[in-house]
């Protein structure tokens, strides 16, 4: 049973706790075996709040002061309650208290007693900090144990257990199946999960269900707590921590930590943001640790490079592609105390002991309620003290959306955490872990039994275990006794084991290079290469098209050239965005139509909309005749353009559902390709060959059909669905980790395991990851019934409400001729810039560095007054010493020669066109050879320019293929 525990009553001499169910309403007390009785751990409780005392904690938070005592009765708890409430200390602090008493009476330690569960390896070190100091004062040891844990400390935890051991999901399944470590674990009295949110919505969340169940095949008796300070669905939560078969207290601070909340927007790019930022904190907190989070990496690197530029703040910067020494000092830093701005993304977003945070930014909308709690949270760490927070905004959809999640944190109203239910790729590789832990073999029933217990995988159905055993019997990673139903390891069982650990995709990122600029312009991941990748194909990246001139995989690097007027439904590319849930997309609706109608205050939001900023989203929203809204769709139509935006306030997981039955049936009903394209708001259908019509949209209302169905056929052999298969082919060990995507042998996979669990895995990944059917449903019956009403508008442009989808895939108006001029114009401002080391090759005494637009006409020496001046790269160390060492008569090694031969031959060149040669030379890849072709070839600086351009096109496309 679930149960809440709130407040003590006193019920004659005795003392019970008083029940609360789900929906916050007291139930009588009663004396029966549903109370638990206090007097029995008067003792433990007393040595608890003793070590709360010891540790100068003068005054309990709310949830330590209800938890200390369910946890001394070692219940199952799922603690839950805002950020800075201490609730760390609720759930360590009485597992040490308690520990500690038993080791008093131990005359040695006989294995581990706590394992301290958290998602990420950085927490794993914060948390260390803290505990060691809570479990030294009570002679206990604590080990920390992880991925990056050396070998050392690795073996020392073996020889030397600790009675707390802190570590990772996918360590916990490391030593499981460790001889040596599964001796210890036998031993484990308690389980904490901390950031329990954090691990249930992926697929670690399916795995560490898995590995808690085959932790108790070792001792099934352990205690298991959960902490959380945002928790959508508490019910679910808890069942997840326990399993299905267990009971569960559920312990919540139901205080709402308060929010001190501004909200900006600024008119203009990230520059003038950047600007602004320097301004405010200048102003308002010149002398405060600020963290700047951002959602993505990209932003994050971009914004600090401004802010470095603008400021005489200390600017430093944290995300998860940064190496950890980096991250670590960062973190120091901050504890230390450090006065300046540290811009992050969600990887200084948990539990991170960082020190006294004054204030927290967000640039742009935090895109859920969660996420905007726990970052703002980051700031005044303490329970009694208000989160400073503000969010900064140049677009109208972030503006509006950041409203709606303020709203929602002023209501306490959190997205639930949607988890992965009989992830099969999970299951498979949890089967082979179980089979390493036992000693030779294992009963087929017995586990299913204890898979089936996990809450994740209550609806595993016998069919579907055995189907997964099959294909790794097939496999040879596991042996199957069909007669006996008995599970073997085999020799290849380990080696699948511990190369899939990770249920975190192993996801190879491509460089994409721009070839006029030289510059790297961002990076494409494996699948999108893998799919599309193939040269003289076109997508978009940063706002921008662009042409791809070659892929080398040996370097994973992309070669690409800048492109104008290509067709609209162009294939692209974005890196995935936080999805935005159903609810606050309703929300952003509810609060345009308040806007349009001067009804703000209606939601408590008005503090934060201007006068001024209200005129102008009104005239942003002024050309739609209906407001889109929950209760409105609108569908924009530009009779000469053969797309239409519908605008939809579902959220992203809706839309994209939308999106796909939409290009399914438009594509079946015309013959031609209708593609799409959604964010939280709007769906665009666009095809390159027919109009879409009002009939089009309004008759797919007309039909029943079954989504999921259709569905499963749209995305049937496209990228979409050749990448999941992929990836859990993977996990199945079909495929080598390190392989490189490939989209023909994924279609292979997904045929050759077409009725398997290889392919339902894949399409439930895929369903759970991008579509929601079940909200679609109603939806799409809301409409047939009338009860949401569809509009149609045909207009002679489309309104500023679509620009934001439209501006991602817009075609560019440009003439050949003004496409040409303009990519000869960025390379001319490169070679200009370029910078080179001028080196004499008479006397090697005199050299110096000039960009080739500040390089003399006449070039001499004025040392030896020769005009023999070579040119090389602006860091080259070698070549003066080269031309030294020659010209007094030394020996040079062969490529050492081959270097001042060109040297000299440069220098002839140089000699003869003068600044012009070097001009030449500052393309990428051209060479002595191509520099003098070029030359020789010149006529107008125009086909000089496009010379230029097209031997760097030759230098990429042929580079790999050269001998060094």
């Amino acid at each position: 049973m679930i149960f809440c525990l709130q407040e003590e009553e006193q019920i004659g001499s005795k003392i019970y706790m008083k029940r609360e169910n789900l929906e916050g309403k007291p139930l009588k007390p009663r004396i029966s075996s549903n109370l638990i009785k206090l007097n029995d751990y008067s003792l433990t409780e007393r040595l608890i709040l003793d070590k709360f005392a010891k540790e100068s904690f003068d005054r309990l938070t709310s949830i330590q002061e209800q938890s200390y005592r369910v946890i001394a009765r070692r219940k199952n708890s799922l603690l839950v309650a805002p950020t800075g409430s201490g609730k760390t200390e609720a759930a360590i602090i009485p597992v040490i208290s308690i520990l500690s008493e038993e080791k008093n009476h131990q005359k040695k330690n006989n294995g581990i007693k706590c394992l301290y569960v958290t998602p990420q390896r950085s927490l794993n070190n914060d948390v260390l900090r803290r505990i060691v100091r809570y479990a030294t004062a009570e002679n206990l040891n604590v080990e920390i144990r992880h991925g990056d844990t050396p070998y050392s400390r690795r073996k020392k935890i073996v020889q030397h257990p600790p009675e707390i051991l802190i570590t990772t999901p996918e360590s916990l399944g490391i030593i499981l199946v460790n001889e040596k470590m599964g001796e210890l674990l036998k031993s484990v009295q308690w389980v904490i999960v901390d950031e329990i949110h954090e691990i249930i919505p992926s697929k670690r969340g399916a795995y560490l269900s898995l590995a808690l169940e085959r932790l108790a095949l070792y001792n099934s008796n352990f205690c298991r707590i959960g902490i959380s300070a945002t928790v959508g669905d508490i019910y679910a939560t808890a069942k997840y921590l326990v399993g299905n078969k267990r009971k569960c207290a559920i312990i919540i601070d139901r205080t709402l930590r308060k929010y001190d909340l501004e909200l900006k927007h600024i008119e203009g790019s990230i520059k003038e943001v950047s600007s602004y930022i320097v301004n405010y904190v200048s102003s308002n907190h010149p002398n405060s640790s600020v963290l700047l989070f951002t959602n993505t990496r990209d932003e994050s690197e971009f914004l600090s490079t401004l802010l470095k530029s603008h400021t005489s703040l200390e600017v430093y910067i944290h995300h998860g592609s940064l190496s950890k020494d980096v991250r670590e000092e960062t973190e120091k830093l901050l504890r230390k105390g450090f006065v300046g701005i540290v811009v992050c993304t969600s990887s200084l977003e948990l539990g991170l002991d960082i020190g006294s945070i004054d204030l927290v930014i967000h640039y742009g909308s935090p895109r859920q309620v969660s996420k905007l709690m726990q970052r703002i949270g980051r700031s005044r760490h303490s329970h009694h003290a208000s989160a400073k927070g503000l969010i900064i905004t140049n677009n109208y959809d972030d503006f509006i959306e950041s409203l709606s999640i303020i709203h929602r944190v002023e209501r306490g109203s959190i997205e639930d955490q949607i988890p992965h239910e009989c992830a099969l790729d999970v299951l498979a590789h949890n089967i082979v872990g179980a089979i390493l832990q036992g000693k030779e073999k294992l009963d087929l029933k017995k586990l299913y039994e204890v898979f089936s217990t996990a809450f994740l995988f209550r609806s595993l159905t016998f069919f579907d275990f055995v189907d997964c055993i099959n294909i790794l019997s097939n496999n040879y990673i596991l042996k199957f006794d069909r007669e006996k139903n008995l599970l073997y390891r085999t020799r290849k069982s380990y080696l699948y084991y511990y190369e899939n650990i990770s249920t975190i995709p192993h996801v190879t990122k491509f460089e994409v290079i721009d070839s006029i600029a030289n510059r790297r312009i961002g990076t494409l991941d494996q699948q999108f290469v893998g799919n599309y990748g193939e040269k003289g194909n076109v997508f978009v990246l940063r706002g921008s098209q662009w042409r791809i001139l070659t892929v080398n995989e040996a370097k994973f690097q992309v070669y690409v050239e800048p492109l104008s007027g290509a067709p609209i439904n162009i294939p692209y590319w974005v890196g995935e965005m936080i999805p935005v849930d159903h609810e606050t997309a309703i929300q952003v609706g509810k609060i345009r139509r308040f806007m349009k109608s001067c009804r703000l205050s209606q939601m408590n939001v008005l503090k934060y909309v201007d006068k001024q900023l209200a005129t102008r989203i009104n005239d942003y929203l002024k050309p739609l005749k209906v407001i889109p809204d929950s209760d409105n769709v609108v569908v924009e139509s530009v009779p000469s353009e053969n797309l239409v935006v519908i605008h939809s306030t579902f959220g992203s997981k809706v839309n994209n559902t939308l999106g796909s039955l939409f290009s399914t049936f438009l594509s079946s009903k015309t013959g031609y390709e209708v593609e799409y394209r959604s964010d939280p708001y709007r769906i665009l259908l666009s095809s390159a060959n027919t109009r879409i019509r009002q009939i089009h949209i309004f008759s797919l209302f007309e039909d029943n059909f079954d989504i999921e169905s259709v569905l499963i056929a749209s995305f049937t052999g496209t990228y979409s669905a050749n990448w999941k298969v992929w990836m859990v082919a993977k996990r199945f060990g079909i495929i080598d980790k390190n392989s490189v995507y490939d989209k023909r042998m994924a279609r292979i996979i997904y045929e050759r395991y077409r009725k398997t669990s290889i392919s339902k895995e894949s399409i439930r990944e895929l369903i759970h990851d991008k579509y929601d059917i079940a909200a679609t449903s109603v939806i799409i019956e809301k409409i047939k019934s009338g009860s949401i009403k569809l509009h149609w508008f045909d207009n002679s442009q489309f309104s500023g409400l679509s620009q934001p989808i439209l501006s991602k895939s817009k075609k560019i108006v440009s003439s050949p001729q003004n496409m040409e001029n303009g990519i000869l114009e960025l390379i001319y401002e490169r070679l200009i810039k370029t910078k080179h080391k001028l080196i004499c090759v008479r006397c090697a005494l005199w050299e110096r560095i000039y960009e080739t637009n500040d390089v003399p006409e006449k070039l001499t020496c004025p040392y030896c007054k020769s005009r023999l001046i070579t040119a090389t790269f602006w860091k080259d160390t070698e070549l003066k010493d080269i031309i030294r060492r020659k010209l007094m008569g030394g020996s040079l090694a062969k490529d050492e020669m081959n270097k001042f031969d060109r040297a000299w031959k440069l220098a002839s060149l140089i000699n003869n066109f003068g600044r012009l040669a070097i001009f030449v030379l500052s393309g990428h890849g051209i060479g002595v050879d191509t520099c003098a072709r070029i030359l020789r070839n010149y006529t107008d600086d125009r086909n000089l320019l496009k010379a230029i351009y097209e031997a760097e096109k030759q230098y990429v496309m042929t580079r790999g293929f050269w001998d060094n």
